[in-house]
């Protein structure tokens, strides 16, 4: 009796040994499996973007967000120019925007600025008048103002907002930005990329 209760016992602490492997094994086969995820995802974000030199990333036309007027990107040709595309909904534009907008008005007219409202349904007037943009940039909407035809996730791939596209003088893309920079993180960007002196 008192050996079977060894034995009972054994195969007891046998089987708690090969359940807690197994967890070990499980645990461990995830932790590999976030780490490779992780590294992907990080080969992703940061891969130059195919979007370099795209027909379509180069040759938008787009309405102007208030009127009748339409902007194309070879209007601002000439000129190095910062695409900025915004949202109502966009926190991070209601900090990002206002910096731009000093950065335009500091470096003058050595660099074109047109701000694109864009995964909206018409909201983006009153905060291009809160940010102070109105006047100061020309804005355009975005193709369609609706998330599947607007260029900012069909040509750029963005997600969320803010998306920021920097081209150079002959209408090239130089630079894509998606998500929020500071205004001196901009002016880094133009002249690394030397289109700013």
């Amino acid at each position: 009796n008192t050996k079977q209760q060894q034995e009972k016992k054994r195969a007891e602490v046998t089987a708690r040994k090969k359940a807690a492997l197994k967890k070990k094994k499980i645990r461990h086969g995830v932790m590999a499996g976030s780490v490779v995820l992780g590294i992907a995802l990080l080969v992703v974000a940061t891969w130059p973007s195919p979007l370099t030199g795209s027909a379509e990333a180069e040759a938008w036309d787009l309405p102007a967000l208030v009127g009748d007027e339409r902007y194309t990107l070879s209007d601002f040709e000439g000129k190095p120019t910062v695409a900025v595309f915004f949202a109502s909904w966009c926190l991070v534009c209601e900090d990002e925007i206002p910096e731009f907008l000093t950065v335009s008005q500091v470096i003058g007219d050595s660099i074109n600025f047109v701000g694109i409202n864009s995964q909206d349904r018409g909201q983006g007037g009153g905060d291009a008048d809160k940010w102070g943009i109105t006047g100061q940039w020309p804005i355009a909407k975005d193709i369609g103002g609706g998330i599947q035809a607007d260029l900012s996730v069909g040509t750029f791939n963005a997600r969320g907002m803010p998306l920021t596209v920097i081209y150079t003088s002959e209408g090239k893309v130089a630079h894509i930005q998606r998500g929020g920079i500071s205004g001196e993180r901009l002016l880094e960007l133009l002249k690394e990329l030397n289109l700013l002196a």
